[in-house]
């Protein structure tokens, strides 16, 4: 009878906290990327655009323009920001379940959920009428599916977690590496139950329909709107096009057809670099001792400079967007691709340690004034970025301990714990390989509730290790091992 009432005080207690901060939020469609889902939605409806928005992954936009058929702006807005703020609720919920799997006490699987909640980059994201929400909302939910199929294998989990990684990838592209890390930990799912050959193949089947159906029908639709069948538009590169036009200079060779165009980056780049930059409250680029910032957050600023001009030299109509220029830009960047390779390796290893930050401090620009975080003073915000810094350190390091214990255990691991490190590594993975620089830190995002959970966990076994309970803390501690 008492845990009964603890449980549903705590899903009270999350519907009141999300629906205040709903109440309280101002919604934000002009700043940032919520223009161009919002354009993106009405060219859904079939209203005139004048922007190619091909490149956005169209999920949060399909669903914002079944709302636009029955609201319009300023309600529009705020009902979505209830909306997020509904999914952010379930979501913490759903972390709330998930980490009473690994914890013994109830309170620190509380405590997590509400870490996550009351984050500073989860209240911003609530506000936002962008992806960010719905996307950690599918992420929780499909490690929460992958954890049943653990305990009980069932067919219809196998199709439910298919279905849900296909929205995940149509929820943000940069996540679509993901259906390589639930594959590898459902072959070790399927190892452990010492499944039979033919429930490894219904099994995995299961798995892959869906996704291939959700997957391709948006490629279809791109195939008969966008011209080209695939998920979104490339360069033909296996780097974001932000680092590739951050990494010209004027010491650079192409060919005389390219030469124009190498002269119109250059000349946007010196636009940007002429700019004065947007001071945010608490903001630590005063400490870039190195010159980093410039490369790694200029690259879409200097690329959005040139556009008009790059559109013109190839007398493209205003309407372009990423998709057309990246066409007409793909024999350019093959020919930088060649002599920017040290650029590249350096920002690597840059974009892999941004996604140790936090995914935003909160902060709106001075112009937006005293709105939804921007009420807070700097210091708190300067903490915030510090301490989370520290957190993802932290976790990082906590990895390598927990290999060395699983293997010193007869190669034993928690599969709660190791399906949360896949995840979380498979973000810093990620940023890694498509050298993601400026967006690292927001790509991220998704996998911020298990790096607190991690952190919350490590830190608990360290604290009960220095007080001398840790063997008691083991015993109580409910394990669900991989052998």
């Amino acid at each position: 009878m008492r845990q009964s009432l603890q449980k549903n005080g705590f899903i009270w207690g999350l519907a009141l906290l999300n629906l205040a901060l709903a109440i309280y939020a101002t919604p934000i469609s002009d700043w940032g990327d919520p223009a161009e889902y919002i354009l993106l939605s009405e060219s859904f409806l079939g209203w005139s655009t004048d922007v190619n928005m091909a490149h956005r992954s169209p999920l949060y936009s399909i669903i914002l323009a079944g709302f636009m058929l029955v609201l319009k702006p300023p309600l529009l807005y705020k009902v979505m920001v209830f909306l997020q703020y509904l999914l952010l609720a379930f979501t913490s919920w759903m972390i709330f379940l998930l980490f009473q799997r690994v914890f013994s006490a109830k309170k620190l699987a509380l405590f997590t959920a509400l870490l996550f909640n009351l984050s500073f980059a989860t209240i911003f994201y609530g506000t936002l009428l962008q992806t960010e929400i719905l996307t950690v909302f599918l992420v929780v939910l499909a490690v929460t599916i992958l954890l049943n199929i653990y305990q009980k294998g069932n067919l219809k989990h196998y199709i439910a977690l298919g279905a849900v990684v296909g929205l995940i990838s149509l929820a943000r592209f940069s996540a679509v590496p993901l259906i390589f890390t639930f594959f590898i930990l459902l072959l070790i799912v399927l190892y452990r139950q010492k499944a039979s050959a033919r429930k490894w193949v219904f099994s995995l089947c299961a798995f892959f329909v869906p996704y291939l159906l959700l997957i391709n029908a948006w490629c279809v639709y791109n195939q008969y709107n966008n011209g080209f069948y695939g998920l979104f538009p490339h360069s033909g590169q296996g780097v974001s096009k932000n680092i590739m036009v951050a990494s010209l200079r004027p010491y650079y060779t192409v060919s005389e057809a390219n030469k124009p165009i190498l002269d119109l980056f250059l000349e946007a780049r010196e636009t940007y670099l002429e700019k004065p930059k947007t001071q945010f409250k608490g903001s630590l680029a005063k400490f870039d001792k190195f010159g980093i910032l410039p490369d790694l957050y200029g690259g879409y600023a200097i690329y959005m400079e040139a556009g008009p001009e790059l559109r013109q030299h190839f007398a493209l109509p205003a309407t372009a967007g990423e998709y057309e220029l990246s066409q007409k830009l793909t024999d350019f960047y093959r020919e930088i691709s060649g002599q920017n390779q040290a650029f590249v390796l350096k920002f690597r290893f840059i974009s892999f340690l941004n996604g140790f930050r936090a995914a935003e401090s909160g902060t709106m620009p001075p112009e937006f004034g005293k709105i939804n975080l921007n009420i807070l003073p700097a210091f708190f915000f300067i903490i915030y970025r510090l301490a989370f810094v520290g957190i993802c350190f932290f976790v990082f390091f906590s990895f390598f301990y927990f290999v060395l214990n699983g293997i010193k255990n007869g190669w034993n691991f928690d599969f709660t714990l190791l399906t949360l490190f896949f995840i979380v590594f498979s973000f810093w993975g990620i940023n890694f390989v498509f050298v993601t620089a400026a967006d690292a830190n927001r790509f991220k995002f998704p996998a911020e509730p298990f790096i607190f959970g991690l952190f919350v966990y490590y830190s608990a076994l360290v604290w009960n290790w220095f007080t001398g309970k840790v063997h008691s803390w083991r015993d109580r501690h409910r394990q669900i091992t991989i052998r």
